[in-house]
């Protein structure tokens, strides 16, 4: 199998693997019966366990550990405790006097993670061979000790130290400047707003061993622990195991929490802030209202709750895109959601960037749509779109073998255990909110939208990089708000005209002039009179389903220089001024129910057009393409609202901090040149409003250039139909016409560049890229060898510079091929650490690059890069639908591209290759991409300050 195949698989799998997340979250009431497979108890000492046999057949287990502890229990003296407490989980315990990541790495346990919050921690080793009894034994161990068994040793403390405020720098910056600054007001200056995970590099510098035992000793007890095992496991044999391993642990209960810990005080007054920095992203304005969420709430108030809540987000951001469509807004961009806070309480977001000068236009018209979803919701034809599709995707779930992830499932065991609501089963769950959710109207939407858009605990904070930037003042924010969005210039979408035949015009259908049957590949090739050519196979599996793809090579490798400027406008201008004589909001409405889905590509080496809709609605799909590629509107108004967005972007870019040192990066690499020209002012007042249907022309509207995949449960007769109609009446030269891509590589043409740049940015954090710049064509095989070199050289990173060195805290390695046009590699590695350690870290990154390319690298190293490589190359397929589609629209790209007819039985196809790999080959890979390659060298040192900054 190529390895262009196997990516192109990659990335048509998992079509409903999203689906599962929210609705396997939601545990349903007491009425039902308890997931099958579970074991729980609780141990004298008050630990809960769960033990979950989840059906699966995968011969691995998962482990967790869930402490009900996070920062908001810390003390002001002990501001990023917690946190400490899970580095140092990793290191000597009672039972691993070597260390917990020493014990997990010399069994091929990669898979491990920690997580501290704000509420809660949580630790997981993941993929524990089940068969392997003595090694679950002691993974039950890691977890008893990650209880109540860490030791605290000096040497772990100051490693960890070390580590931990890498971290801190790392997290150092405008984002984190924004997020503490804004705390206050978003959580109404309750413990919240100080307790921020991370801690202060004050504490994180001083803190004694004593301050984290303390801290350890009075909360990590069994009263607010529980573990779950889950997998393919014997629930009875784990059941005594767990028994026997946690009963060690000493029965002392953790002190009572004060309930005001977790509170946050009502706010009948709107909170107001202003946060200005210098390195602030973008000028904007944000109105979040908190609301208080009971966790124990009865099960059909839970079901609604969360119903409701997918609405919403699937909904009312559609408001905001009412008025783009129509040319009335006043912001560049604006969206709404509602979602999680913390513990008890989920926050509604509003955010907006308006157009300079627009200012307070755009905060009516944002206060305007609120009050529009308060007092008049949604639509019935908007609320039962959403509906349907919301009832289909949850019926499509319930037809999968297996249901939830152990991840699903930790959560369903958490709400058990902070809420005692009991565990039930996945299909259960889900069966429980399709009951509900057939039952619930737009009315009942809308009454429940109407109790949360009260003015209750608001807060409204206004981004700027200036004080003079961003000018709402809490008095015009207040005035606004008294107006209950008075704004007249709302768009309603029952209000839009309906389109009551799409094309309403005569089309002059195609011919089929060559038809050549690919016998291997159970398809047939279709050329058409204007000189398009169809690939077309029928593959009853999809269901009542199809999908159609079309691409053409060219992209903007083929613009001239002079060009640039309308293809950039022309690209971002595709479909937002509708097409024909419908406008977006028209279109919007007409495609309501339709479940069709189409896009436009256009990418650096190739044209594209791709979509899919069910069988039934297969001549309003293609309809719909028809006028897509041949009546494409560019609207002046539209026009003139982009090069005035563009250059209000330009205008607003970062001028000092890490930002402008990016900016400089890229120049330095990359220069400007005519093909390669910087996107200023000067570059968006070129665009030519004439170009851009001139640039829709040259790359969409040539049928002649594309060859189109036509799959699915769409039988011959009618698929042959659709095509000569639709698609054989579309522009064509006549004959096929095949567009060469050129190469794009604007790089600096300097074999080698060693740069440092000075940032005025906080902390003392430094950032290094190092690259290798090859043009090498590389084998099947090498492609998978670079990609085992890549995993490789990040795990020697982690545990060289990370692990024992204490120098970095994240390493990022990549490792890119690119075949076409031209052949080129690029491998770069990444990372963060203290501005002294610059030169040392440097030096063990040549060091550790030039072990493997040496091949002085472990059989331990090597197995543990390449086999989760290979046990993805050959994980078992998908379900039958989705495979097929991924499967032989695949094959089938591969004969549009090379001619080469190949079935899913191929050797090519099937033979696996990253279990087949030497090291002798990934040092071989490693050799040969950086042998001449063009080096890069980048090191970004913050500037010595002299005092210390402060930001409004």
């Amino acid at each position: 199998m190529t390895m262009m195949f196997k990516n192109l698989i990659q990335r048509l799998t998992g079509m409903a693997q999203a689906l599962l997340v929210g609705f396997l979250l939601l545990s349903s009431g007491t009425a039902r019966a308890q997931m099958r497979g579970l074991r729980t108890g609780k141990l004298p000492n008050g630990l809960t366990y769960y033990i979950y046999n989840d059906g699966s057949a995968s011969g691995e287990a998962q482990y967790y550990l869930y402490q009900n502890v996070g920062a908001i229990l810390e003390t002001d003296g002990e501001l990023g405790l917690a946190h400490v407490l899970e580095h140092l989980a990793f290191n000597t315990t009672d039972h691993f006097p070597g260390g917990v990541m020493n014990f997990l790495r010399s069994h091929d346990l990669n898979d491990f993670e920690a997580f501290t919050g704000v509420d809660d921690t949580r630790y997981a080793v993941h993929n524990v061979p089940a068969g392997d009894a003595k090694l679950n034994e002691d993974v039950l161990w890691v977890l008893r000790d990650w209880c109540h068994g860490i030791r605290m040793l000096p040497k772990d403390i100051e490693k960890e130290r070390g580590i931990i405020l890498e971290e801190w720098r790392h997290r150092a910056g405008v984002d984190r400047r924004l997020t503490d600054a804004i705390a206050p007001v978003v959580y109404n200056h309750s413990g919240y707003a100080t307790h921020n995970v991370i801690g202060s590099r004050k504490l994180l510098e001083s803190f004694q061993q004593k301050q984290v035992r303390q801290f350890y000793d009075k909360w990590y007890r069994p009263d607010k622990q529980f573990v779950a095992v889950i997998g393919d496991v014997d629930p009875d044999r784990v059941e005594q195991r767990v028994q026997a391993v946690f009963k060690t642990l000493p029965a002392r209960q953790t002190p009572p929490v004060s309930p005001q810990a977790r509170q946050i005080p009502d706010n009948a007054t709107p909170l107001y802030m202003r946060f200005v920095d210098p390195e602030n992203k973008s000028a904007s304005f944000g109105l979040y209202q908190r609301y208080a969420v009971k966790g124990d709430a009865p099960e059909d108030d839970r079901v609604r709750q969360f119903l409701f809540m997918q609405f919403f987000n699937l909904l009312a951001t559609k408001r905001f895109a009412l008025l783009k469509n129509a040319g009335k807004e006043r912001y560049i961009a604006a969206e709404v959601s509602l979602s999680s806070l913390v513990r008890g309480y989920s926050q509604m977001a509003w955010d907006m960037v308006p157009y300079r000068g627009s200012e307070q236009e755009a905060l009516h018209q944002l206060l305007a749509v609120r009050e529009s979803l308060r007092d008049k919701g949604f639509t019935a034809a908007e609320f039962n779109e959403e509906k349907e599709r919301m009832y289909d995707g949850m019926k499509g779930v319930l037809g999968e073998k297996g249901l939830g992830t152990p991840d699903n499932a930790l959560m369903l065991f958490r709400q058990n255990f902070l809420y005692g609501i009991p565990v039930q089963d996945f299909r259960t769950q889900i069966s429980r909110n399709i009951e509900t959710l057939v039952e619930l109207e737009a009315e009942d939407m809308n009454a429940w939208m109407k109790s949360l858009l009260n003015d209750d605990n608001l807060a409204f904070v206004t981004y700027s990089k200036t004080p003079d930037g961003m000018n709402i003042t809490e008095a015009d924010f207040r005035e606004a708000l008294n107006a209950k969005g008075s704004y007249g210039g709302l768009i309603h979408i029952d209000s839009v005209k309906p389109v009551r035949q799409l094309v309403d015009f005569n089309l002059t259908p195609g011919r089929i002039v060559a038809e050549k049957p690919l016998n291997r590949l159970q398809a047939k090739e279709w050329t058409l009179s204007n000189g398009a050519r169809v690939l077309y196979k029928h593959v009853p599996e999809l269901q009542d389903r199809f999908f159609f793809v079309g691409s053409a090579e060219g992209g903007k490798s083929i613009v001239p220089a002079k060009e640039l400027a309308d293809y950039t406008a022309m690209r971002s201008l595709l479909m937002q001024s509708g097409v024909y004589n419908y406008d977006r909001n028209q279109l919007a409405r007409w495609l309501q129910g339709k479940n069709i889905d189409l896009s436009l590509s256009l990418e650096d080496y190739s044209d594209g057009v791709g979509g899919n809709a069910p069988a039934g609605n297969a001549d309003d799909f293609f309809g719909y393409l028809y006028l897509v590629l041949s009546r494409q509107n560019f609207s002046k108004p539209v026009f003139d609202k982009y090069v005035q967005r563009s250059l209000y972007v330009y205008e607003n870019r970062a001028k000092s901090g890490m930002d402008a040192v990016q900016d400089s990066i890229r120049q330095l690499l990359y220069p400007v040149s005519a093909m390669n020209p910087r996107q200023d002012e000067a570059f968006f007042k070129s665009v030519r409003y004439d170009g851009l249907q001139e640039q829709f022309q040259k790359h969409l509207g040539d049928a002649s250039r594309f060859t189109y995949c036509l799959i699915g449960d769409l039988p011959e007769a009618k698929a042959k139909d659709l095509v000569l109609r639709y698609i054989g009446s579309l522009k064509g030269g006549g004959k096929p016409v095949k567009t060469e891509a050129k190469p794009m590589d604007f790089s600096s043409a300097a074999p080698v560049i060693r740069h440092t740049f000075v940032a005025e940015t906080e902390g003392d954090m430094a950032e290094i890229e190092i690259s290798f710049v090859n043009k090498l064509k590389l084998s099947d095989r090498e492609q998978a060898a670079m990609e085992v070199m890549r995993a490789l050289l990040e795990r020697r990173c982690f545990d060289v510079l990370r692990e024992k060195e204490h120098l970095t805290y994240t390493v990022g390695v990549r490792a890119d091929y690119t075949p076409r046009p031209e052949a080129n590699e690029h491998l770069s590695i990444h990372l963060s650490t203290a501005r002294e350690h610059v030169d040392r870290v440097l030096t063990l990154i040549h060091q550790l690059l030039d072990d493997i390319k040496a091949q002085r690298f472990t059989a331990d190293d090597f197995k543990a890069a390449m086999v989760p490589l290979a046990i993805r190359e050959e994980e078992p397929e998908s379900p039958q639908g989705e495979n097929k589609l991924s499967e032989w629209m695949g094959l089938l790209n591969v004969y549009a591209e090379t001619g080469k007819e190949l079935s899913p039985d191929d050797e090519a196809v099937a033979t696996p290759v990253f279990s087949t790999l030497t090291p002798q080959e990934i040092a071989g890979v490693a050799m040969k991409v950086t042998t001449g390659a063009r080096q890069r060298e980048i090191i970004v040192r913050p500037a010595v300050q002299e005092g210390k900054r402060t930001f409004e």
